[in-house]
């Protein structure tokens, strides 16, 4: 279904089913970025997802669901336009776990590999044996090794307490230097990096409880398509403010849906993008509403597709003739389309929240929130 400004004032965005199967098609093009967690039961995993993400512990165990035998997916923010995608291997601890249906299922559909072991862990043969097949059938594919747990090395010395020894000249205590030296030999071949965390509980005490995440996430931004990259900087922002739950949960909606319209906009068809941009940014409107339990009326409706006014025809008829310009008009498709899809998103955001607050949004002023968010989109595309 082709989505306009003009006909959704009186019909809202299709259903969830529908609008699956209209983006089907778009992530066959351009897969969403998919990461293989391999690690034994208790490495640090969820860690590694909570800190990525900022989803609350408690979310991520029930966004958990099975995969396989073996395995399970969690999609953030949600399945239907998920930011990332976590497949988490759980077998490798049971006795003759064979990778086999793992590799089946997830040689093909994920774009890296993170590969977590305790540091102080010797018993690693469970994980280092499939891990040697699965290398071997994709070498392509970027294998992060994550040391976690490095307190569990180091006594009473918190190595998160001042100058970084991983990035400075400072030595590190014996015991954690003759550990980190023997995993690497031990994964010698079978790792592109090596990145060392600490990922504890502010309540653990020690001075950094985010120790190392700037380094990890660094190390899988690298491997992450533009438009995903862009929105998962850009969750800092979102986790960084003030903000309420459902201010949190509706501005990662919008991150997710302006990395899939930025995606959709990276089809170098002239026009043939401007529909799925569209239905994307309709449907975005509908989940806002729905995490601020308000109802999209048609008086509504039209309010809030006025919030860009005449801006939105003029910029896709201009971004549509730069497509006939071979590179120019997919960065300009891609980069447009992050930019308005976010700001409508803020634009809503606010909209909803207002009105929850039991307010009636001046229109003028929506249109002048769309303005300064459409500004801060196209900063957040051009971030490093």
């Amino acid at each position: 279904m082709a989505f306009s400004w003009w006909n959704l004032r009186s019909k809202g965005p299709s259903d969830d089913e529908t609008y699956a199967k209209q983006i089907d098609e778009l992530r066959e093009k351009s897969p969403i970025p998919s990461i293989w967690l391999f690690g034994k039961t208790g490495s640090g995993k969820s860690s590694i997802v909570q800190f990525l993400t900022g989803a609350e512990e408690a979310s991520i165990g029930e966004g958990y669901r099975p995969e396989t035998k073996t395995s399970r997916r969690f999609d953030f923010p949600d399945s239907l336009e998920p930011l990332l995608s976590f497949l988490d291997t759980r077998g490798l601890a049971e006795a003759g776990y064979d990778p086999r249906d793992d590799l089946r299922r997830f040689s093909q559909s994920t774009q890296l590999m993170i590969v977590t072991t305790r540091v102080a862990d010797h018993a690693l043969d469970s994980l280092i044996e499939p891990l040697r097949r699965i290398r071997k059938d994709a070498p392509e594919r970027p294998v992060i090794l994550v040391l976690t747990c490095l307190h569990e090395a180091t006594g009473r010395v918190d190595v998160s307490e001042g100058a970084d020894p991983f990035d400075s000249m400072s030595p590190l205590p014996s015991s954690l230097q003759s550990l980190v030296d023997e995993k690497t030999k031990q994964f010698a071949g079978l790792c592109d990096g090596i990145v060392p965390v600490d990922l504890t509980r502010i309540e653990d005490g020690f001075a950094d409880p985010n120790f190392g995440g700037r380094r990890l996430k660094d190390a899988i931004l690298a491997q992450l398509p533009h438009a995903y990259r862009q929105a998962l900087l850009a969750l800092k922002d979102t986790d960084g403010d003030p903000t309420s739950l459902r201010q949190k949960n509706s501005r990662r909606q919008i991150l997710a849906s302006s990395a899939m319209a930025a995606t959709a906009g990276a089809v170098p068809v002239p026009w043939v993008d401007i529909p799925a941009v569209l239905a994307i940014q309709a449907h975005l409107a509908v989940k806002v509403a729905r995490i601020y339990e308000q109802e999209i009326t048609p008086a509504r409706w039209a309010v809030l597709s006025s919030a860009a006014g005449s801006r939105i025809a003029v910029r896709f008829a201009l971004r549509g003739a730069l497509k006939f310009i071979p590179f120019v008009g997919m960065a300009a498709g891609a980069a447009s389309s992050f930019a308005f899809t976010y700001a409508l998103g803020m634009s809503w955001d606010w909209y909803f929240a207002d009105l929850r607050e039991g307010n009636l949004p001046d229109p003028d002023q929506l249109r002048d929130v769309f303005v300064e968010q459409l500004k801060r989109g196209h900063e957040l595309w051009k971030a490093d």
